[in-house]
């Protein structure tokens, strides 16, 4: 079935009212009675008195207007025709009884509904006229009130009065369709005629349903009566050929309505096409437009900003990095994000330039030890013009005054100020190099302003009352979760290359392939340094492993730049493999070391935060149409 409940107000607890001590109620400082004079008791009386005259005289005046002015439906009438296709003309006639003087009523209809699996149905109403008795027409506004259509109709000389309103509309969607696979299946009409929502009784109800002539002798119909919920019939069901009248056999309560329900066989109907049924899906869940405008706003700005030009070439194996990209710039490159690994192998390329020796230590305790890495500065600070900006800051901030080493757990909650430092001159000499046309950071503004502007005519709209986007909370959430997931992968491929930012990056990834698959006999024609010389690259592109395993057996020499303590496997037994696992366990240490940060700093480490981003049953109230109204 479908339902739509009421609840009625609560009235508000009265407030009980009390004498504050010391004071009596003619606002005198109260004394015991035995103290006052004569006098001033009968002028305390009198003034008493006084008060509680005026009050009552106010309390009758008003009451007298009050209890004069009412409103009753003496006859609420429905002339509904339905169509081959399943909608239906209804004509509502209201016979309304004014005493004393009322400017007009409101009529709410609901057009919302719960749909199957959590959705929302959307009763699609069109008003075509409403008119008084002798055919004129009246003024009214027409508004949505939550999940109800809202018409105030303004009725003139509507004072001691008895007025007529007729109401017609067209119905669009407000027969049910069965599955036509089952035997007994059947398509229903099942209309709340009155409403459940009338603050005052409805004296007499009838409704007159007329369908195609081919449901000649073929319907079945019941009513229902009574306050919603209620499986009361208190009501004459009479079907003639296509025709079924309905009426009240008594008058009904306050906030009693009539309900029809009108079996009808297959066949005498023309059920809606797929089609038809997709846009009545979408006009009762609008919250289906937020992945469409989604797709609608990110797909041409990545089409006009965020593609990459063709690079005219293929990845292929590439022998060493390209020319003038250090090993922070190949790893950013790889996914335009900037890794804790890109700042980490800065720190291992320097040392394989002779800028700083690494020196690991194992300070033993009684019952634990502690591993930490002392930085020895091999090059005096005039020697430096040669780094990139983002190598300069790294060494300025290691190397702080004119010690000679520092370890790296003095750099603990200290360190942290350099790393977003480190990562805009990473991105800036990209920039620098010609290798973007949309930047990463560009790109995030890109995406972000996107989101923005799809949010707003939501929010917007929202707001104002004109759609509702929440009319079903399970499709706003599908649909919000499909939207962010398209939003999601246009903006972590919105940064845009140019030609030459996309040959370099094919280069890369080249050399990349060349370190993941490179064989033991390509590297016996290479330099005795190579394995030392490429592994900061290695590191940053996340392939040490594989680099190191393919010298095991041909480098025998440690790396000068590194020292470590007795039992690594070092000396005459080195094995590349072993070293490769120290360099990884270093960079690990010195990721946390960078990111660490006092508690009381608001400032972020900039760490990994950089890139792109019917049936038998039936009760009062059930089904479509229904509503009420007030007077005004």
């Amino acid at each position: 079935m479908w339902e739509i409940p009421w609840k009625s107000g609560a009235s508000a607890p009265r407030k009980a009212s009390r004498l504050k001590g010391g004071f009596s109620p003619c606002g005198r400082t109260f004394h015991p009675a035995h103290v006052l004079s004569h006098e001033r008791r009968n002028s305390c009386l009198y003034e008493t008195g006084t008060s509680i005259l005026l009050f009552l005289v106010t309390i009758f005046t008003f009451a007298i207007p009050a209890a004069a002015k009412s409103w009753r439906v003496s006859n609420f009438q429905d002339t509904i025709t339905l169509n081959k296709d399943g909608s239906a003309l209804v004509n509502e006639t209201i016979t309304l009884n004014f005493e004393g003087e009322w400017h007009g009523i409101h009529r709410t209809i609901p057009v919302e509904y719960p749909g199957p699996d959590g959705t929302n149905y959307q009763l699609f109403i069109d008003v075509t006229s409403i008119t008084d008795e002798n055919g004129a027409k009246l003024k009214y506004d027409s508004s949505r009130t939550g999940a109800n259509r809202d018409l105030k109709i303004y009725i003139p000389n509507a004072v001691n009065a008895t007025r007529i309103v007729e109401i017609a509309y067209r119905v669009r969607n407000g027969t049910r369709f069965f599955d036509g696979n089952d035997p007994d299946s059947h398509d229903e009409f099942y209309w709340n005629v009155t409403g459940n929502d009338w603050p005052v009784p409805i004296d007499h109800a009838t409704a007159s349903v007329h369908f195609p002539t081919t449901a000649d002798e073929a319907l079945r119909a019941q009513a229902f009566t009574g306050v919603y919920g209620s499986s009361q019939q208190d009501a004459t069901v009479n079907v003639n050929g296509a025709d079924v009248e309905f009426a009240t056999n008594h008058p009904l309560p306050m906030r009693g309505g009539l309900t029809i329900d009108v079996y009808i066989p297959k066949g005498i109907l023309k059920e809606p096409g797929g089609l038809t049924k997709l846009f009545w899906f979408i006009g009762g869940n609008p919250a289906v437009f937020l992945p469409l405008v989604t797709l609608a706003v990110m797909l041409p700005l990545w089409w006009y900003k965020g593609r990459d030009p063709d690079p005219g070439m293929s990845v292929a194996p590439m022998y060493e990095p390209p020319t003038g990209i250090s090993p922070a710039e190949a790893g950013t490159l790889l996914d335009d994000r900037i890794h804790p690994r890109d700042i980490t192998s800065t720190i291992v390329d320097l040392a394989v330039r002779g800028f700083l020796k690494i020196e690991e230590t194992d300070d033993k305790g009684l019952l634990f030890h502690h591993k930490d890495y002392v930085f020895h500065l091999l090059q005096k600070r005039q020697d430096w013009r040669g780094l990139a900006p983002h190598e300069r800051v790294m060494m300025e901030n290691i190397f702080t005054g004119d010690v000679p080493e520092t370890r790296l757990s003095s750099l603990k909650n200290r360190f942290y100020t350099a790393v977003p430092v480190v990562r805009t001159d990473i991105m800036s000499a990209l920039k620098q190099k010609g290798i973007y046309a949309l930047d990463p950071e560009s790109a995030n503004a890109y995406s972000i302003g996107a989101a923005v502007c799809i949010a707003i005519p939501f929010i917007a709209f929202s707001a104002l009352g004109w759609v509702n986007f929440f009319s079903s909370i399970l499709v706003f959430a599908v649909c919000l979760v499909i939207s962010l997931i398209i939003w999601w992968l246009f903006a972590r491929v919105m940064t845009a290359k140019t030609v030459k930012g996309t040959r370099t990056h094919i280069a890369v990834l080249g050399f990349q392939e060349f370190m993941n698959r490179v064989d033991a006999e390509r590297l016996k024609t290479m330099p005795p340094n190579t394995f030392e010389k490429f592994l900061p690259y290695a590191m940053a592109l996340g392939v040490e492993h594989h680099w190191a395993q393919a010298f095991a057996g041909i480098v025998k020499d440690p790396p000068s730049w590194y020292a470590a303590p007795a039992g690594y496997g070092y000396g005459m037994g080195f094995n590349p493999i072993l070293f490769s696992s120290s360099m990884h366990s270093m960079a690990g240490d010195m990721h946390q070391v960078f990111v660490s940060a006092p508690r009381a700093s608001s400032s972020g480490s900039g760490f990994g935060s950089g890139g792109s981003f019917g049936g038998g049953g039936g009760f009062s109230g059930g089904g479509f149409g229904g509503g009420g109204g007030s007077a005004f």
